[in-house]
């Protein structure tokens, strides 16, 4: 089986868990995030949610974790605001901006992100602040539209040697697919049994949030009854699980081709220094993934010449809820360094 492999999507599909400790950070009121704020339409009628705070530039452009929303950096984003003009946004078929026309992937994504901008009105190159899966999509930012990054912060963020498997020695030999819970929820959904869950099965789709207080829990369990929200976060899972026969994902093969690299651009990779040990891991393996996680965001770093490694102490894999000063420090230094470039 593919324990250690399969073991590295969890870091990944952390909606439904809880963040770790609280930050003392204070937050954005939470009714902010209870309806949409600035619907911006791209590809002539799709429209994605963007909450913008502050004035100046460069533009600092929020990026949430899958399955998130502009929510998730309520404790960052005011705080930043202070400095320049901030500005988070719901990714397609998220929050309340309207669903993807087609799979949810890195370039699908980075095309979004440049429409954004360009329909928000951007001035001049941004800086990408993206969580967990969105750091795959801010590396292919830079690689597919450069010209739209100043500077990048990544917050715990996935990388693409994550989609690179070797192939099993015994095909027969695989667990479920990472989606198949999911599938199941997508289901349920579907009929309405999500509303107001009464079974098992239904109330494991929509659980509670225990970092979330009561405005932002009745949103989020809205959004995580929802189909399209659903169908999104197995979209993108899919894009990020390596198949056969290359046993390379979706998302990896797209950022292979684009070969990303950062020059001289400001890029920080904040990663989680306290983890707590995964459902079904040894220590030991708990150990082999964090050696291995920890090892690819310094490589990740290393992809630009000011390139940065920062492991946060104390902190889980949502780092701007549990440690945000650290996001927030590492933020305003990239855009103190983007503004004397």
């Amino acid at each position: 089986m593919r324990k250690v492999k399969t073991s590295v999507f969890v870091a990944l599909t952390l909606s439904f868990v809880a963040a770790g400790a609280l930050a003392e950070q204070p937050a954005i009121q939470s009714e902010n995030y209870a309806h949409p704020q600035r619907l911006v339409v791209i590809d002539g009628h799709r429209r994605l949610n963007v909450f913008c705070l502050g004035q100046g530039t460069p533009t600092v452009l929020f990026d949430a974790g899958s399955g998130d929303t502009t929510a998730s950096w309520r404790y960052v984003q005011g705080e930043v605001a202070k400095t320049t003009r901030a500005c988070s946004y719901d990714r397609a078929g998220y929050g309340f901006s309207d669903p993807p026309p087609g799979a949810s992937d890195v370039n699908a994504t980075a095309r979004d992100i440049h429409l954004l901008l360009r329909a928000m009105g951007t001035d001049g190159p941004i800086i990408y602040v993206g969580h967990s899966v969105a750091g795959l999509y801010g590396v292919g930012l830079q690689g597919k539209y450069p010209a739209d990054v100043a500077a990048m912060v990544l917050v715990d963020p996935s990388y693409a040697d994550m989609g690179r498997w070797p192939a099993p020695l015994d095909p027969t030999d695989q667990p479920p697919p990472p989606w198949a819970p999911l599938a199941a929820c997508l289901a349920l959904a579907k009929s309405g049994e999500l509303q107001e869950p009464k079974t098992d099965a239904a109330k494991a789709c929509v659980r509670e949030n225990r970092s979330l207080d009561d405005v932002l829990r009745r949103t989020d369990k809205l959004q995580q009854a929802n189909p399209v929200t659903i169908s999104t976060k197995i979209s993108e899972i899919q894009s990020m699980t390596p198949s056969a026969p290359s046993w390379i994902s979706v998302n990896t093969a797209q950022i292979d081709a684009l070969n990303p690299q950062f020059g001289d651009k400001p890029l920080i990779i904040l990663t989680h220094g306290n983890m707590p040990l995964r459902p079904g891991d040894t220590p030991d393996q708990h150990k082999q993934n964090e050696d291995k996680w920890i090892a690819a965001h310094a490589r990740l770093a290393a992809l630009s010449r000011r390139g940065r490694h920062i492991v946060v102490p104390d902190s889980r894999h949502y780092i701007q809820i549990n440690q945000p000063k650290a996001v927030i420090d590492a933020i305003e230094q990239t855009v103190a360094d983007v503004r004397t470039k």
